[in-house]
Formats: structure tokens, C-alpha cells, sequence
């Protein structure tokens, strides 16, 4: 199971194009990583976490969830899509990690030496402005995905990225 979790304003409105994926086995288990994505959350309990967060979106009293866990986390992230803070994602798209260009567009990005790759929203602003609307989207939605490649990478961006030299320094030299 995939979903977006969406990033909201102060208001609590979610902001289109924007979010955070997370995927797990099932329902309860995305609630579990949900609950852990803070240390204000990471203590409560499951159906404490579910019913505070419903309460704060639906206000008042809610409508309260199954007894059972695995139905409840079900109704939970039911109710929180009808309010569009997150989206069913098809699990097929976890099966590839990332667009066909995303290396391509990462190294035209580092070679330019505009910014630090460490810098998300500059990267994906830049990989919009050169030419790669697939990537720069992607990236909007997988920041955590993008995070880990930076950091732990299945290849290093350095000399052997695409066994390149390093015409140009980065931005961070």
C-alpha cells in the first residue's frame, strides 16, 4: 500500500502537488509510520493518534472507528482522503523508483553547479527550469526517496555519476 501524505497550510488545507509518500503492507502499518513522523505522536497509541487527528480535521465529535485495528486504520485513512490530505497511490508505481531522466536531470543540475544537492526545493525548481517537468514533479512528491539517494545513493555523485569528470564545481565547494 502507497499513499501521499499532503503538506498543508496554516490553515490546514492541503496544498496540491505537494506531500510526502509513504509505503507499507497494509493500512495499520501506514498509520504506524504516520504516527512516528513526529516525537508529539510517536508515544500514542494508534487509536488515540487516529481519533486526535480526526478530531483536530472533523472537529467536534467524530464518528468513532471500528474496534478492530486494522479496520480503523482502514477508516482513518479513508476519511482523511475525503479531505484530500492523502491520496491513494497504486503500489506499481513503487516498483519504479524513480522517472526514466531522474539521473540524467540530477547530473545536468550538479554539473551546473547552481546549487547544493542537498538543497530539495532548489533542486526541483531546477530540474523544472532545464528541461525535466517529470523529474521536478517527481521530486515534489518523494522528498524523503530523493533524501535517501543524496545521502545513501545506489551511485555516488562524483566522477563515476555517469562517468563523468567534474567540469564544473558545485555550489557547496
Amino acid at each position: 500500500m502507497k499513499i501521499l501524505i499532503r503538506s498543508t497550510t496554516l490553515d490546514g488545507e492541503p496544498i496540491p502537488g505537494s506531500g510526502e509518500t509513504l509505503q507499507a503492507a497494509d493500512c495499520l502499518e501506514v498509520v504506524e509510520l504516520m504516527r512516528g513522523q513526529t516525537p508529539f505522536t510517536a508515544s500514542r497509541a494508534p487509536r488515540d493518534y487516529m481519533t486526535e487527528v480526526l478530531f483536530g480535521i472533523e472537529g467536534g465529535p467524530t464518528q468513532p472507528l471500528p474496534e478492530e485495528a486494522a479496520a480503523a486504520a482502514a477508516e482513518f485513512l479513508t476519511r482523511l482522503a475525503r479531505h484530500g490530505l492523502i491520496e491513494f497511490l497504486p503500489d506499481d508505481k513503487a516498483s519504479d523508483p524513480w522517472p526514466e531522466r531522474f539521473l540524467e536531470a540530477l547530473e545536468t543540475v550538479r554539473l551546473s553547479g547552481r546549487t547544493n544537492m542537498l538543497d530539495h526545493p532548489e533542486v526541483t525548481r531546477l530540474t523544472a527550469e532545464m528541461g525535466y517537468p517529470e523529474v521536478a514533479a517527481w521530486l515534489a512528491d518523494h522528498r524523503r526517496e530523493y533524501a535517501a539517494f543524496v545521502l545513501e545513493g545506489t551511485r555516488p555523485l562524483g566522477k563515476n555519476f555517469g562517468d563523468k569528470e567534474d567540469p564544473a564545481p558545485c555550489a557547496d565547494k
